[in-house]
């Protein structure tokens, strides 16, 4: 009986161990395999700023593509209509130019196969403008994008910010949007060279929604007027915010960097900016980061700071919590934004 016993206790104890193990290793790497029944069906795709592969991974982590380019990552990267990569990559030439201290200065956009060949691409790289932080696929021939451009007022230089409209058949510029010169947002006294940092950009039925982190605002600009038709900082409580959508309800869905000290929160906020949403929890990233409103109606965010992805559902309950694995600490860990695509 006492040998019974003992291997009866023995046992215990090798179970107990066992589930600890399990319960360590899904804090990294890993994901709760009890929650994965919640989430939303799809893939992630996500860069590490600085490092040259876009992975494509399902809910377990897995990596069901991935995508190499001879650029680092330096922004925005999205799947095109027709499953292709588009990505914003670091060209050389901006570690050096006018631009080089700015935040993800990128100097090209391209897009990539299954294949990792690059079908298509633009470069704006100089001394004058470069491309920076964000773009968006408006169609399969169109692509609205973020640019800065050197410009002198009041003796001083600044980085005006340029939005333009790209057509792809042959790379021509066929809409722009000076801020200066459209919006009449001019730098003020005590303002630095990069005064408005623009640093998400969408698009939805000829309106345009920014996201300014130097004015802690969104603008949402009309195409054909190019007027300024509305600013929104919901009601002043917008800081360093970053990737503002426009969701299908008519509201706006914003990651807000700075909502409380150490604090990050996911806003969706009326046009009319009152906040009708909002859900916080453990997760901080003073800078970049992003969200979005998936289909399910459940929100994913991305904790850039931290490498960290989570879904939660329409009650601000969490489905999902996954840090990717990063095998060389040497290595990039940062993330700018990410993605879910219900199939690829």
């Amino acid at each position: 009986m006492k040998i019974r016993s003992f291997y009866i206790s023995l046992f215990l104890i090798v179970l107990c161990s066992v589930c600890a193990c399990e319960s360590d290793a899904a804090v990294s790497g890993e994901t709760d395999t009890e929650l994965t029944s919640h989430i939303t069906e799809g893939y992630v795709l996500y860069s590490y700023i600085g490092n040259n592969t876009t992975h494509l991974i399902d809910s377990l982590g897995v990596d069901v593509k991935t995508w190499s380019s001879t650029y680092s990552s330096s922004g925005g990267s999205y799947l095109s209509e027709n499953n292709n990569l588009l990505r914003l990559g670091k060209l050389p030439l901006v570690n050096s130019g006018a631009f080089s201290t700015g935040g993800l200065v990128a100097g090209i956009i391209e897009e990539i196969d299954d294949n990792s060949d690059v079908i298509w691409s633009i470069e704006k790289a100089s001394d004058a403008a470069t491309f920076h932080h964000d773009f968006k696929e408006i169609d399969a021939n169109t692509i609205i994008a973020l640019t800065w451009e050197l410009r002198t007022y009041n003796n001083s230089e600044y980085w005006n910010e340029v939005v333009i409209i790209i057509d792809k058949s042959d790379n021509s510029i066929i809409w722009e949007w000076s801020a200066m010169d459209d919006g009449g947002i001019f730098p003020a006294n005590n303002d630095n060279v990069d005064y408005l940092h623009f640093n998400s950009v969408d698009y939805k039925e000829g309106n345009i929604l920014i996201s300014s982190r130097g004015k802690n605002t969104l603008y949402i600009i009309n195409e054909a007027s190019k007027a300024i038709t509305q600013s929104i900082t919901a009601s002043g409580a917008l800081s360093g915010q970053h990737d503002a959508t426009f969701l299908d309800n008519g509201n706006i869905l914003v990651f807000n960097n700075n909502a409380e000290t150490n604090v990050s929160a996911v806003l969706e906020i009326s046009l009319t900016d009152e906040v009708v949403w909002n859900y916080s929890s453990n997760f901080y990233s003073d800078h970049i980061s992003g969200t979005q409103r998936l289909d399910s109606g459940n929100t994913l965010i991305c904790s850039g700071v931290e490498g960290r992805f989570i879904e939660v559902n329409e009650l601000g309950e969490e489905v999902w919590d996954f840090t990717p694995e990063i095998t060389n600490t040497n290595s990039p860990s940062q993330i700018f934004k990410i993605r879910k695509y219900s199939d690829y």
